[in-house]
């Protein structure tokens, strides 16, 4: 697929390394390890002992395997750790047995300039994986929320992204628009594709009325003071067809052409995306976590080997988006 080729060659050529801390605990994780090392797409981090890892990754210069049990760094991690959240009341004891657990410790190794980005979640849930992420990468100053994308791909039509498909549950307007203007940044940043923005509703531009309408009204006015091309509230059909766009009256660049969709809420996104990829036969790459100060990517833990793949390539992307 030539997108994938383009963001691949793109990523290649980034020197960043990104922490894979499932591979001695999930075979998929270990073949995308091994995959990324064989095609030289980045330099990684794995957590274990070498041991457990084949020689192809420990005769490998791209792929460092740290054992947590006798790092040289750990009480340094763990100070680290504990200044970040004695505010929050965490102690020092406490401190030196979270920095045991892989997740707390890729974060902090992720934090202190280790690596530059996360992959994880094939074996860990959602909350396991993130919860670490959002006390100690959090979000980036001009951000108040994480945002989950899910990046469409189908050979000869326009990438698509789908927003939010895996975290905020019943965003707010102002959420709604966040969720809106990262999106479009990531379109433009990430895939150097010029996004254009549908806010999307059972509603176009007032055709019927509802709180839920008028949330996504709402959030249409805050996301239009960025300067993407945005529009809302439209349904699906007035979004993606042109023809129907016209008889509905929209006459912005968006209408009939969106290829950024934000939906209303979480329901809507998630069985949206997954229905696209059942029935339209899309390649979907997901969830991409936008916000954080650092890439943090959350696997869905039905995850092909080919996805994990794509997840560090576009991780590794993401080291380079402001």
């Amino acid at each position: 697929m030539k997108i994938i080729n383009e963001l691949t060659k793109r990523a290649k050529a980034i020197d960043a390394t990104i922490i894979l801390p499932e591979a001695n605990l999930d075979s998929r994780v270990m073949q995308s390890c091994e995959i990324i090392v064989k095609k030289n797409l980045s330099k990684i981090i794995v957590l274990g002992k070498e041991s457990e890892f084949p020689l192809s990754l420990r005769n490998s210069k791209l792929c460092k395997i740290i054992d947590i049990d006798s790092y040289s760094e750990i009480d340094t991690l763990t100070n680290d750790l504990y200044e970040l959240r004695k505010h929050k009341g965490l102690t020092i004891d406490e401190a030196k047995k979270l920095i045991l657990d892989p997740a707390y410790f890729s974060c902090m190794l992720l934090k202190s300039g280790v690596a530059d980005g996360l992959v994880a979640g094939a074996k860990w849930t959602t909350a396991n994986t993130l919860r670490p992420a959002l006390q100690i990468i959090k979000t980036k100053p001009t951000k108040s929320i994480v945002t989950g994308a899910m990046l469409m791909l189908k050979k000869g039509k326009e990438p698509k992204l789908f927003a939010d498909i895996s975290l905020n549950v019943n965003p707010t307007s102002e959420e709604l628009s966040e969720i809106a203007i990262s999106s479009a940044e990531f379109m433009q940043d990430v895939v150097q594709v010029e996004p254009r923005v549908a806010l999307l509703s059972y509603s176009t531009h007032g055709s019927a009325q509802s709180d839920m309408v008028t949330k996504v009204a709402n959030a249409t006015q805050l996301a239009k003071k960025s300067n993407f091309k945005i529009d809302g509230e439209m349904q699906a059909d007035s979004a993606l067809n042109i023809i129907t766009a016209k008889k509905k009256g929209i006459k912005s660049e968006v209408g009939g052409h969106a290829n950024v969709l934000i939906f209303p809420d979480l329901n809507a996104g998630n069985i949206g995306y997954k229905m696209v990829a059942y029935f339209g036969e899309y390649r979907a790459i997901g969830p991409i976590m936008l916000n954080f100060n650092k890439p943090v990517n959350d696997l869905s833990r039905g995850c092909t080997t080919s996805e994990i793949v794509d997840t560090v390539v576009i991780t590794k992307l993401l080291t380079q988006s402001k």
